[in-house]
């Protein structure tokens, strides 16, 4: 699929394979898009693994594209963000869409075993999950949990989260469903049978990060509060065996102290990896608000029980009854 993005690429800019790569290297002097590299990709036998190449890509063209979409999006999704930039000819475009309708590349269903970089192969791995945490008790805390991005059958993702809370681990899991660009899991708590959703962003290569929206009701909550907040799942390059390490559950919102998760994920250097510490933690705990969505039964309730003295009080109009 990288390839018919390129050669659209090529067509939309008007330039030749070395004027393209001349374009990724005023961008970035250290560029992995080279000549050599540039007429492999355009020839379909590999991909670019570094998401920075995609970054690169995205500045170039311009207009509201990210590298993630341009890694993750279908070719028909890319060109037709493509051509609202961009004049493509319309013989062109059409001859590309039909080379990949023919190779199964037109659409963002991507088998599991599908290409170096398919959205599943992406995804599949270990990671942290840091959070805010919901109860009311930890206020303003992150809760660190671990996911586990798994096969589920032949073509198909399973998401597992787990927190340890109350001297046991609490797990729930449930099937990804993925379209290239989003990617979500219903996830069923095997202690409660309640239901969380995963709303999440599909990351470009190498998928060291991915992000999103994490809702559902407060485990040991007396209202059982709806909550959502944001959530970043970070993956784990260390060789430790996540099931037999040590960790809090409950984080001081430092970028001190995320930071020194991240070294025991893998991460570094030490400077660097505080100022992406730091970073996490505004994503996490926007300025200006709590971060936290919720909405009480106290709350709920008392909207409804206005709404049930209108309804009380209520008298239908004269010919309507």
């Amino acid at each position: 699929m990288v390839a018919l993005k390129l050669k659209l690429t090529l067509v939309a800019l008007g330039i030749s394979p070395k004027d393209l790569c001349r374009r990724f290297s005023a961008v970035n002097s250290a560029t992995s898009f080279t000549l050599q590299n540039a007429y492999k990709w355009l020839g379909g036998k590999s991909a670019p693994r570094m998401s920075q190449v995609y970054d690169e890509w995205a500045r170039i063209l311009g207009g509201d594209l990210t590298g993630s979409f341009i890694a993750a999006a279908s070719f028909e999704e890319f060109a037709t963000s493509l051509s609202a930039h961009h004049r493509v000819p319309t013989t062109t475009l059409a001859e590309l869409m039909r080379e990949a309708s023919s190779t199964g590349q037109a659409s963002s269903a991507f088998p599991l075993d599908g290409g170096t970089w398919s959205i599943n192969q992406l995804l599949m791995g270990r990671y942290l999950a840091l959070s805010l945490a919901w109860s009311q008790a930890q206020s303003g805390k992150l809760i660190l949990g671990q996911v586990d991005i798994s096969r589920n059958g032949t073509s198909g993702l399973k998401l597992t989260y787990s927190e340890a809370l109350f001297g046991r681990i609490v797990i729930m899991d449930g099937a990804v469903i993925c379209d290239g660009r989003t990617a979500q899991a219903m996830a069923v708590c095997r202690e409660s049978g309640r239901c969380y959703l995963f709303a999440l962003c599909v990351p470009s290569p190498p998928a060291n990060l991915i992000g999103g929206v994490f809702s559902g009701s407060a485990l040991h909550d007396f209202g059982a509060r709806p909550c959502a907040s944001r959530i970043l799942f970070i993956r784990d390059h260390s060789a430790a065996d996540a099931s037999g390490r040590s960790r809090t559950t409950y984080l001081e919102p430092l970028g001190k102290l995320i930071s020194r998760e991240l070294a025991d994920l893998g991460y570094g250097p030490e400077d660097e990896r505080l100022d992406c510490a730091e970073h996490m933690k505004e994503f996490l705990l926007p300025e200006g608000g709590t971060g936290l969505l919720e909405a009480t039964p106290d709350s709920v309730g008392a909207l409804g029980l206005l709404l049930d003295r209108l309804s009380n009080t209520w008298t239908a109009p004269r010919g309507a009854q």
